[in-house]
């Protein structure tokens, strides 16, 4: 049975591991959940094109074991989905952590990081995703331009994410001029003032530059 406002056949594919966890019982009365045994690394399928993992607060405290689980997931062959998502807890314990984990998922394996705080907040943003991948598929014009950009639009959407301050409009700039995330985190600060300003530049070129903790 559906869920209001999910849609008559909209639905979150959701790794068995899941089954009854706090996670899990936030989902429930949002959107029908299809248990799987088979995702592979994935933890949740918004839809056949999409997948997600979702890195919690526990999983940063504890190491960096988390790392081989988002590198397989980005290897996998069994995976279909064309679209891999990361969706990571920033919360103020794993704060200090957050923006190596960043780098690594974003600029070392290319794939868009999602912050979110609360368990509550990442149950919302896996019903949107599947609200926004069906949506997608019904149209097709929307479709034919996302199989041509969307490796633009992941680019894009790991900037904007992991950079504060910079917006979509000179994340696109940066994008044009570089090409790729790590030819902008080899770019000279001047490079990256002739595109996007001074101000903003600093903030680009700190970010990729900073000693990791």
């Amino acid at each position: 049975m559906s869920k209001p406002g999910s849609g008559s056949h909209a639905a979150l594919v959701v790794a068995l591991c899941w089954r009854d966890t706090q996670l899990a019982t936030l989902l429930t009365p949002l959107i029908t959940l299809s248990y799987k045994e088979d995702l592979g690394e994935a933890d949740f399928l918004p839809s056949h094109s999409a997948a997600v993992i979702f890195i919690s607060e526990a999983d940063i405290l504890s190491g960096g074991g988390f790392r081989r689980r988002v590198v397989k997931f980005r290897q996998s062959l069994s995976l279909e989905a064309e679209r891999r998502v990361v969706v990571a807890q920033n919360t103020p314990l794993t704060a200090q952590h957050f923006n190596t984990l960043q780098k690594f998922i974003s600029i070392d394996l290319g794939l868009p990081v999602i912050p979110v705080q609360t368990l509550q907040e990442t149950a919302q943003l896996l019903v949107r995703m599947v609200a926004s991948e069906k949506k997608s598929q019904s149209n097709p014009f929307r479709i034919r331009l996302r199989n041509t950009a969307s490796q633009d639009l992941q680019l894009l959407h790991s900037l904007t994410s992991c950079i504060q301050g910079l917006g979509v409009q000179k994340a696109k700039a940066l994008l044009t001029r570089f090409g790729t995330l790590q030819a902008l985190a080899l770019a000279p600060l001047e490079a990256l003032e002739g595109v996007v300003g001074k101000g903003i530049a600093v903030s680009v070129y700190e970010f990729f530059n900073e000693s990791a903790e």
